[in-house]
């Protein structure tokens, strides 16, 4: 028995595939046979092939028993749950089937605390409301979680969101790996039976034979009237082969989804740190003069920038003829917001370069708190367009994105101050901008707009819908009901607590507006 079979039953899977060279080192070499006396003349026998030198192949492989069961456990809740219908508030029991499936094959099948923790956190976004939001949530959450929880090693959360994201790209390529499987197998086939993985023996076995059943089967039906009708009343059975066709191509979706996770080694690859190499700001020019240069006119055209706005803004000076506080405003805010984040992407690039001349931390210091200031004046310039022509969605997300902005100036800021990698400061943004996006999507901003503008348009002795104001349906205030309409939940797939909590609001203002028109029935 040579090594590489005890190998296949002592180690454990993940080492078995990386234990291929085990076998080419243990096989022993095997002399040349030797010519016999007086065959000299008789023809060298040939070499026998050589055996093949490298990693097995794992594109074309049937899976273990324990992932096959889990795949086709996934196809069943997708089929069940998903399938032809909005998934709504059904994707959150086939992600915690999918999360249990994988579980599943893990060889101590317990559930991970840290990942299933995840995986509920994730799926919170779509109990509260459906939006686009919260299922990128759902399913980026059930993603990191199933990686998270068949990580080999202990990963970290750059690794594992990174692995999760080539995982999800890995689904495309599902359909394309089929097809050349069949490749494979047809070459297989022409090979011979004894040649190619398990999956392609069998499909050269069976491509032909059943190929040449079908042929047979239609010249008999055609030769025989009997068994013509035999044929006829079995293809004539009450099937949709369009709804068919359309099922199973979205469980292939599905299963092309599931797959790249449950087939997973579980190895997590290194990641480079970013600060290894050349600067990447040198490929823009910079070195230490250029940032110099930069900094000092940079420097010097926000001053102007900043004076404008402390004269116009904040000291009440009289704006040009012909433009309102409200244009000023309007034209400002979005420009500056973009002036702020490129002022940043700047500063990460010309970070390497501070240390070589006297001076340079603090004109970076300073182009960083101008940009700051640049950052308070478009949020100021928000709030005065706001106060003009009212409160919309899009200003209430350009108001997060300057305060974001802001807090990522102060970061790198805080990053050079520390002298820390760029590594510390993608991790903290990512943080930050996630968090974000996590808390927003629990916050009913219809609500947040129709409340304001409502206040602020309704004057004394002004009903609302004499006012004209389209009231958000999502949550209106007590005394504007008459332009409401109510959300309807058609089924259980519909149902999240923000719209059942607007139907509660909306069926109590009902019952209080009646009891104000009868206060006799009290």
């Amino acid at each position: 028995m040579t090594l590489a079979a005890t190998l296949d039953r002592s180690l454990p899977r993940p080492l078995q595939r990386e234990a291929w060279w085990l076998s080419a080192a243990a096989a022993p070499a095997r002399p040349a046979a030797e010519p016999e006396a007086g065959a000299d003349d008789a023809p060298a026998p040939q070499a026998a092939p050589a055996e093949r030198q490298g990693p097995p192949d794992e594109h074309f492989r049937w899976p273990p028993n324990a992932q096959l069961a889990a795949l086709l456990a996934c196809v069943v809740a997708a089929n069940l749950l998903l399938y032809h219908r909005w998934p709504g508030l059904a994707f959150v029991p086939f992600a915690v089937a999918v999360f249990l499936a994988t579980v599943a094959t893990l060889p101590g099948r317990r559930i991970p605390r840290g990942p299933a923790l995840l995986l509920v956190a994730s799926q919170l976004p779509l109990i509260e409301y459906q939006q686009l939001l919260a299922v990128a949530f759902a399913v980026g959450g059930l993603a990191v979680s199933l990686v998270w929880a068949r990580a080999a090693a202990r990963p970290g959360a750059a690794q594992v969101a990174l692995k999760a994201a080539l995982l999800l790209l890995s689904s495309v390529k599902q359909p394309f790996r089929a097809l050349c499987f069949a490749s494979l197998a047809v070459q297989a086939a022409n090979r011979g039976e004894g040649s190619g993985t398990t999956a392609q023996k069998a499909a050269s076995r069976l491509a032909f034979p059943l190929l040449g059943a079908t042929a047979l089967l239609v010249l008999l039906a055609v030769a025989n009237p009997v068994i013509e009708g035999w044929l006829d009343r079995l293809l004539t059975l009450d099937i949709h082969l369009a709804a068919l066709l359309w099922r199973v191509v979205f469980l292939s979706v599905v299963a092309s989804l599931v797959w790249p996770f449950l087939a997973w080694s579980g190895v997590l690859p290194p990641l480079r740190a970013l600060d290894a190499g050349a600067p990447a700001g040198r490929w823009l020019g910079l070195n230490a003069g250029s940032v110099t240069l930069a900094l000092v006119l940079f420097n010097a055209m926000l001053l102007v920038q900043v004076g404008t706005d402390v004269r116009y803004l904040l000291a009440g000076g009289e704006l040009p003829e012909g433009l309102t506080y409200s244009a000023y405003a309007r034209r400002g805010a979005f420009a500056l917001m973009a002036t702020a984040v490129l002022a940043g992407g700047f500063a990460v690039l010309a970070r390497p370069y501070l240390g070589e001349r006297p001076g340079l931390r603090g004109l970076m210091y300073l182009w960083l708190a101008q940009n700051l200031a640049l950052t308070g004046a478009a949020g100021y310039r928000l709030w005065i367009y706001v106060e003009a022509y009212g409160l919309t969605s899009l200003r209430i997300h350009a108001a997060i994105w300057t305060m974001l902005v802001g807090l990522g100036l102060v970061l790198i800021a805080w990053q050079i101050r520390r002298d820390r990698s760029s590594g510390w400061l993608l991790a903290r943004l990512a943080v930050l901008g996630l968090a974000t996006l996590y808390l927003c999507s629990f916050v009913n901003f219809g609500h947040i707009v129709a409340s304001h503008n409502i206040a602020r348009l309704k004057g004394p002795g002004e009903p609302v819908c004499e006012a004209g104001y389209p009231v958000a349906p999502s949550h209106a205030p007590s005394d504007a009901w008459c332009r409401t309409t109510r959300p309807l939940i058609a089924g259980w797939r519909d149902w999240d607590f923000r719209t059942w909590r607007t139907i509660g609001y909306l069926e109590a203002q009902k019952v209080r507006r009646r009891m104000n028109e009868n206060p006799g029935r009290r």
